[in-house]
């Protein structure tokens, strides 16, 4: 190109300038014949050293005789790969002719170094493959922990479609070919399926939603057993499914039932207690009124006697009676005489002092001031109610043998 050429391209408006040196890719401007004419600070030290003058295809490592074969290989308007460097780097190049009142004949080079691209391009791909690698990870570990459960889980979608089934659900009602693709419902009876059709509406995405009641399902063997089932909605970019988990509740329904039974047991128990305790209660209660009858009747009146008899024999047949009373009302026997003695008056207990310290009974009705007939119808009474009333028995001896025993 001429002098006036390159005095013209030196002259390169500073606006258009300002333009080339915002961009971020590498902007050269070269006249006519293919001579760098101008390039900011940040290409020249990429292509390290000074640029104004020399060719553009020297830059580029391209094999060119001139401008005219370089554009033949490298047509302008059009983004061409240029490699270089042996790690297999490469420029993209897009020629843009000028002309025009503002500037000289010539090109701008839009050169743009890949390798960033590249870094960028390599970088992605390991992210890429680290999250499928994770997603790989998250799936197989959703698959151990749904698989592992204990209790029977379901994926189903919104047309209730089974879409998985773990080893549980299999066990408990069937091989998983035989429950994937067919409706959840079909798994539970009649009114509990009815149940599970309209929570399939309501159910929500934010929490798990446990029944209140149990749900009646039939097993494998086409028997009906309790389950009770928690829903939970999960929204996914392909769609909406629903995970179902079923505890089978047959054992806890057993135990609650034969904890119910034997609550009842126990309380039946507790009524039958009760009763006993009452009845022990009134068994006291007629004891302790029976002992204190007997006191007022026996004990009290002998006591009374014992203290106003002056003969110690007689005080010592009262003492012995009223022992024999108290060891009675504490189940052991006693004596009877004592017992009768009690039931002598005190006139009679006199007269059997008399008789028994061998007095007469004419004897005994001048000492008492009675007649001889009224000692002899005490006499009567007493044997009466000694007991010896008709037997063989002298009234002194028995009196003789017990008052002094």
């Amino acid at each position: 190109m001429s002098s006036s050429n390159d005095d013209n391209s030196e002259r390169i408006p500073e606006s258009i300038s300002d333009v080339f040196e915002s961009f971020s890719d590498f902007i050269l401007f070269t006249d006519g014949e293919g001579r760098i004419c101008s390039a900011s600070d940040r290409v020249v030290e990429f292509f390290g050293g000074p640029l104004k003058g020399r060719q553009l295809w020297d830059i580029l490592g391209v094999d060119a005789s001139g401008i005219d074969e370089f554009i033949v290989a490298y047509p302008v308007a059009g983004v061409h790969e240029i490699p270089y460097g042996e790690d297999g780097g490469n420029y993209s190049l897009r020629l843009i002719p000028l002309a025009g009142p503002y500037c000289s004949e010539g090109y701008v080079a839009v050169v743009t170094n890949n390798a960033p691209f590249v870094e960028l391009h390599e970088s992605y791909e390991e992210r890429i493959e680290d999250n499928i690698a994770a997603l790989d990870d998250s799936v197989a570990l959703f698959n151990a922990l749904f698989d592992a459960a204990q209790d029977p889980s379901f994926l189903a979608d919104s047309a209730f479609r089974i879409l998985s089934s773990n080893t549980a659900a299999e066990r408990l009602f069937g091989r998983s070919c035989t429950l994937s693709g067919n409706s959840c419902l079909s798994i539970f009876s009649s009114d509990s399926s009815n149940i599970v059709r309209k929570h399939f509406e309501t159910c929500t995405t934010d929490i798990p939603v446990p029944f209140d009641e149990l749900l009646a399902a039939r097993n494998c063997s086409g028997e009906d057993i309790p389950v009770e089932l928690i829903m939970h909605k999960v929204r996914l970019q392909s769609g909406t499914v629903f995970h179902l988990g079923l505890r089978d509740m047959t054992d806890i329904q057993r135990l609650e039932n034969g904890l119910e039974e034997t609550r009842e047991q126990v309380d039946g128990m507790n009524v039958a207690l009760r009763t006993v305790i009452e009845s022990v209660e009134e068994e006291k209660k007629d004891m302790h009124e029976d002992f204190a009858l007997q006191v007022r009747e026996q004990i009290l009146p002998a006591l009374d006697r014992m203290i106003k008899e002056p003969v110690p024999q007689m005080r010592n047949s009262f003492g012995r009676f009223i022992k024999e009373r108290l060891s009675a009302l504490a189940g052991e026997t006693g004596d009877q005489f004592e017992e009768l003695l009690l039931k002598l008056t005190p006139r009679e207990v006199e007269i059997c002092r008399y008789i028994e310290a061998g007095k007469s009974t004419e004897h005994i009705g001048e000492l008492l001031s009675i007649t001889a007939d009224t000692v002899r119808t005490h006499r009567k009474n007493i044997r009466r109610k000694l007991g010896l009333q008709g037997k063989r028995v002298s009234l002194i001896s028995y009196l003789k043998h017990h008052i002094n025993s």
